[in-house]
């Protein structure tokens, strides 16, 4: 079996024709599908023990003997029925792409429960490939499932797979590869539901297919439309006697809830877990004394309605102690790298223009941003762990009463969390929320939370201004400021542009905990890390060469004629001693160099913004920094590696970047400019992400208009409140 990557022609390398088989993966949130997916096509997509991880479809492929498998993995979802967006692609992909083949994946320790997908599959007429996942676990737990019994019960070929030890892979490519090159009829499959219910369902399908005869399944659309399914209503609403089949439903709708005393909604969900229920007797077997689980256990403390929030909170608090103590090390490695490099290309290479962009521009930005990866490795480390063991679901439920206080559904916590790692996933996971408000508002406010972009600004300040206190203050503000000004903003809004939302009840599978896998953990760190690599190899690469220049042009002659014969002349004044002249000298230089900067591009650029950044304490560098900072928020430090370092060469390594902070940031304007970043606009990325979220040209001038305006009233406050109180 080789992995590939997408590949849509019928030809291979080697110039034997394939064939081509479109393979869709569905099932539930934490069923292991996307490491299933990873598993069959050796993608590194990120995997998370917590729903919500996979937000849009991914695309891969396989080759197996003479055929190519382009397998895609889909958002997951519990059902059909569509409420959230990510369940809307998954229905509209299996739908309107009509794959090939679909493979249900489903979580084997809880069998009943994951069935209920694959009998809506079937009733849409989809015959999937059943892979009963973590099968692992199945076995530690205790349980014996009859999958040849499975197999004839629901005619679908049955297949065991672990995607942690490989288990089954082969069996279920073959399984998929067999399943596409059979030439079935059209499989109707029905559950049996009340008499009363099952005429009505028939007589609403007979409208719909003499209305429309081209509809693939008019019964399927019949029982959607009883089970209230606003897509469904909508298409049939839109075609020829559309409304008279809606006014129809809505009249056998209340027949039925007048004959049996409640919604065909209700009888439906019934019967298909009656059905369920029946195929689960037959096939699935205990053979341990049941217990309670360990994951129980744990729950216990970490679940609790009062110890739980006192947990997350010293779980983050130890993540970023450990992002801060643990990385100083390997930062002052790399700062030691790149301080050696900048002397080397200092000292062997001639006085020149490319001399200048290599030292002051590219060493010094990027080496000035690339110093901080130990912290960011260490951070996606803790991310990984949580996630992967089960917490981060954990985390989501326990938040859920406080996300309802402030207007918002339990499952805004989820972006909320993923907003710690990068702002664009965190954003577009606000697709599995029900209600369009909550989406909106969801997406309006992760942003607030600290991105890993930042971390970089906070672990530059904070070990600059506040060194005994650093991995507090860095804790401060990637964490609970960022949240606090979520949970603020939230209830904000709950009072003004969303007085009025819908109440969706929150249903979170909070799954079994697990003890990571080495192999999980790195690829979920790489996905990040890679991420913000790249970065640097671009987006910084190209603003720090873009800042040299605009901080190095045009020149003045008269500038430098005239410190030079300044300078010289304190070097040769004999009537002060040889301490004072290196005073003198040094304070002449930064003189010179202030001033000739003042002159440049970026200068004069940085000087008409400098009267919006002072209310906050900070000069026309710190302008400059921030406004490039729209671009990436690694580039706000890159930019001061640059702006700081240019004639000085004391920025190519952390050490000499803290001092010029300490130099030029009292604690004060350092602390209300860590603020600022914290709150403004996220990068450009993030926020075209959010515009096409959103949907929406007003929302989208809003979301940017406020946050900027956010950011310099709490920077602003904060400095000048402070200045009365700090002399």
């Amino acid at each position: 079996m080789e992995h590939g990557n997408n590949e849509t022609g019928t030809a291979s390398a080697d110039g034997f024709a394939r064939k081509i088989i479109r393979v869709a993966l569905a099932g539930n949130p934490n069923s292991g599908k996307t490491s299933l997916f990873n598993c069959l096509t050796g993608a590194s997509q990120k995997v998370g023990n917590w729903s919500g991880v996979t937000v849009d479809i991914v695309e891969g492929s396989l080759r197996s003997g003479s055929c190519q498998l382009l397998i895609t993995d889909l958002p997951g979802t519990y059902s059909l029925s569509t409420c959230s967006a990510d369940e809307q692609v998954a229905r509209q992909f299996i739908t309107e792409k009509n794959p090939d083949v679909v493979v249900n994946v489903i979580d084997a320790t809880n069998l009943e429960r994951h069935l209920y997908l694959t009998v809506q599959l079937l009733e849409l007429g989809i015959r999937p490939v059943l892979a009963l996942n973590m099968w692992d676990e199945v076995m530690q737990k205790g349980i014996s499932i009859d999958c040849k019994r499975l197999s004839e019960l629901l005619g679908l070929p049955v297949v065991k797979t672990n995607s942690r030890s490989n288990l089954g892979m082969k069996d279920l490519t073959d399984a998929i590869i067999e399943h596409a090159s059979r030439k079935e009829t059209s499989h109707l499959f029905s559950v049996n539901y009340p008499q009363e219910l099952e005429s009505v369902i028939k007589s609403l399908a007979q409208m719909i297919s003499q209305a429309n005869p081209d509809v693939k399944n008019a019964r399927y659309d019949a029982v959607q439309l009883f089970e209230s399914d606003k897509e469904v209503a909508r298409k049939i609403n839109e075609a020829p006697q559309g409304r008279e089949i809606i006014e129809q439903c809505g009249k056998y709708i209340a027949e039925i809830e007048k004959k049996l005393g409640d919604t065909p909604e209700s009888f439906i969900v019934e019967a298909r877990y009656g059905y369920i229920s029946g195929i689960s007797r037959e096939t699935v077997n205990l053979t341990k004394v049941d217990r309670v689980q360990v994951s129980d256990k744990i729950d216990t403390v970490l679940t609790h309605r009062f110890w739980a929030y006192p947990v997350f909170i010293v779980f983050m608090w130890l993540l970023f102690q450990a992002t801060f103590k643990l990385g100083e090390i390997p930062m002052g490695w790399i700062g030691i790298l790149f301080g050696w490099l900048g002397d080397v290309a200092s000292s062997h290479l001639p006085e020149s223009v490319f001399r200048d962009l290599l030292v002051d521009g590219i060493i010094a930005g990027v080496g000035g941003v690339i110093v901080f990866l130990p912290n960011i490795l260490i951070l996606f480390l803790g991310i990984s762990i949580m996630e992967d063991t089960g917490y981060m679901a954990r985390a989501a439920f326990i938040m859920d009463k406080m996300m309802h206080r402030i207007g918002l559904h339990g499952k805004s916590f989820i972006p909320m969390l993923m907003g710690l790692g990068c702002s664009v996933p965190a954003i577009m996971a606000a697709r599995t929320l029900e209600s369009p408000k909550d989406r909106i508002k969801t997406i309006l406010l992760t942003p607030l939370v600290s991105c890993s972009a930042r971390l970089p600004v906070f672990v530059l300040f904070a070990g600059a201004l506040f060194p005994k206190h650093a991995g507090n203050v860095v804790f401060l503000f990637q964490v609970l400021f960022g949240f606090g000004a979520f949970i603020l903003m939230g209830l904000l809004f709950k009072h003004t542009f969303f007085k009025k939302t819908d109440d969706y009840p929150f249903v979170m599978e909070l799954p079994p905990y697990r003890l990571p896998t080495l192999r999980s953990i790195l690829i979920h760190m790489w996905h990040k890390t890679e991420h913000y690599l790249k970065k640097m190899g671009g987006v910084v690469l190209v603003f720090s060469v873009v800042l040299w220049w605009a901080g190095a042009y045009p020149n003045n002659p008269e500038i430098d004629k005239k410190y030079e014969d300044k300078i010289a002349a304190a070097e040769a004044d004999m009537s002060i001693d040889s301490t004072t002249k290196v005073s003198v000298v040094a304070v002449l230089q930064k003189e010179y160099q202030a001033e000739k900067m003042s002159q440049t591009y970026i200068g004069r650029v940085g000087k008409f913004l400098e009267p919006l950044v002072t209310p906050f304490g900070t000069d026309w560098r710190g302008a400059v920094s921030l406004v490039t900072g729209f671009v990436a928020k690694e580039v706000v430090v890159s930019s001061m590696g640059v702006l700081y370092a240019v004639g000085e060469g004391e920025a190519e390594n952390s050490d000499g970047l803290r001092d010029v902070i300490r130099s030029n940031f009292t604690p004060l304007s350092g602390f209300a400019f860590m603020l600022f970043v914290l709150l403004y606009t996220p990068c450009v990325v993030a926020l075209i992400t959010a515009v096409r979220e959103l949907g929406n040209w007003k929302w989208s001038v809003f979301s940017v208009c406020y946050q900027l305006c956010l950011a310099w009233t709490a920077a602003t406050v904060v400095y000048q409140i402070g200045r009365i109180f700090i002399r």
